[in-house]
């Protein structure tokens, strides 16, 4: 009895899908909460991005990014320091994640000297990009705490409209 051989597709990405829009995401360590999710899915929508590229190792906006890519089951590409390069390793990580992507986004303390860089670079490489600039919360969560000042509504309100 013979063998029926069946052709496996390759690994390569479908055509259609390398014309949409890869996000690179990078941020300050010190920010974790729901604002940085929002800002994440209104670029995302905004762009039509179908993958999120971002730092394999470092939490704060990074880690929420990975954990957004899982939890919408979208394609995430990471980039690790690289140590031959020694001091310059971050600097290396950055520029390779940007120039995997057509688009970024900056979520950023306003004190993060990482995160200035990268954007510094991004902007000489010319990709689109998105920045802002978030104070620092004590919650990595709006559940549970009295909203204050309404901040919380209208940023809320303003991720619905757009979903």
């Amino acid at each position: 009895m013979k063998k029926q051989i069946t052709k496996t597709h390759a690994l390569t990405p479908d055509p259609s899908e390398t014309l949409r829009p890869r996000l690179c995401v990078m941020g300050s360590r010190t920010l974790e909460d729901e604002r940085v999710k929002i800002i994440l899915l209104e670029e995302i929508n905004k762009t039509g991005a179908y993958a999120i590229v971002t730092c394999a190792e470092p939490g704060g906006v990074s880690e929420v990014a990975r954990k957004l890519a899982k939890e919408r089951g979208m394609p995430l590409i990471l980039f690790h320091l690289n140590f031959k390069y020694l001091r310059g390793a971050f600097e290396h990580r950055s520029i390779d994640a940007l120039r995997a992507s057509d688009a970024a986004v900056f979520v950023h303390d306003g004190e993060s000297k990482g995160t200035a860089n990268e954007l510094m670079v991004c902007r000489k490489m010319g990709i689109p990009h998105r920045y802002e600039k978030l104070e620092k919360s004590p919650h990595k969560e709006s559940v549970g705490f009295p909203v204050a000042d309404g901040e919380w509504v209208a940023i809320m309100q303003k991720a619905l409209d757009d979903a």
